[in-house]
């Protein structure tokens, strides 16, 4: 082979073997491309249909599998981005279970996207005070709903969360505002000579608070307030049943006297009390 044909066959050769390399790469990144498309496309599924979990770890695999990639990093980014949005939308409108949810999902994979937290709108304190005030907000929402109806011990359950929170100023007087609420109402039922609510729900506040604590504390009442309240209906209602029975009404001096173990079960005194008209009723019933 001569010398001249040799350097058109190494020319040759090396044109081959560009057009492969240039080939190679242009069918890498058109794959990279087309697992990037995909990805975006199954995160917004999810995150369309509130998987918001599975929406970011989707966008983590292909940002683990290429960290480097400009596209895959901004991609990233915008479902995060687009979460947060979403976070913010379901605040707006009220709906603080959801918004917390959303905002806690995203502190909880904080981690997983640090190194590039200079690029989004918020960051972690951000988002945990919004966790702390979309469940703040969502339990005063649900313990307004729980006085409305009068289920006052389920407006009491919910301290769990107070309890959980205790050092945020905002929970804690959320928790003293729903107490000072509560106990409000029970004022209300006795100044309206509803003695048996009024007596429940003192007894329900004095069972759920300790007084000792700094919370506690911090009340416009005590525990002997409550103590002298649950006393007092207690007594109002033994002399109203008394005034029944004297009048005859046995049956109302039952149901009054009864009331009392609503709030008092325990209570032998009026057990006895009870039993004894109930058998004297009984008995006169016979007697007719």
């Amino acid at each position: 082979m001569t010398k001249g044909l040799r350097e058109k066959v190494f020319l040759l050769l090396g044109i081959f073997l560009s057009l492969s390399l240039s080939s190679c790469g242009w069918l890498a990144r058109e794959q990279t491309q087309r697992q990037m498309g995909h990805a975006a496309m199954q995160a917004q599924i999810e995150l369309d249909a509130g998987k918001i979990q599975k929406a970011i770890d989707i966008q983590k695999e292909i940002y683990q599998k290429y960290p480097q990639d400009p596209t895959v990093r901004s991609g990233y980014i915008k479902t995060l981005e687009s979460m947060k949005s979403s976070g913010d939308q379901a605040f707006e409108r009220n709906d603080f279970a959801l918004a917390g949810n959303i905002y806690e999902i995203l502190a909880k994979n904080w981690s997983h996207f640090a190194d590039f937290s200079q690029s989004l709108s918020f960051n972690r304190n951000f988002l945990e005070k919004k966790v702390r005030t979309s469940r703040c907000l969502y339990v005063e929402k649900q313990v307004r709903a729980h006085l409305e109806t009068g289920d006052f011990q389920k407006a009491l359950d919910i301290q769990e969360f107070f309890q959980k929170y205790s050092q945020d100023l905002t929970v804690r007087n959320g928790y003293i505002k729903t107490l000072e609420s509560i106990k409000d109402r029970a004022d209300q039922a006795f100044e309206r000579n509803d003695f048996a609510l009024a007596g429940c729900i003192y007894e329900l506040l004095l069972k759920h608070i300790s007084f000792a604590t700094p919370l506690g504390r911090r009340l416009s009442w005590d525990r002997e307030v409550l103590t002298k309240k649950i006393r007092s209906c207690k007594k109002i209602l033994f002399e109203n049943g008394l005034e029944q029975y004297r009048s005859g009404d046995l049956n109302k001096a039952i149901s009054i006297w009864k009331s009392i173990l609503a709030f008092d079960p325990e209570n032998q005194e009026i057990k006895r009390t009870v039993d004894t008209t109930i058998l004297q009723s009984k008995n006169l019933e016979k007697a007719k």
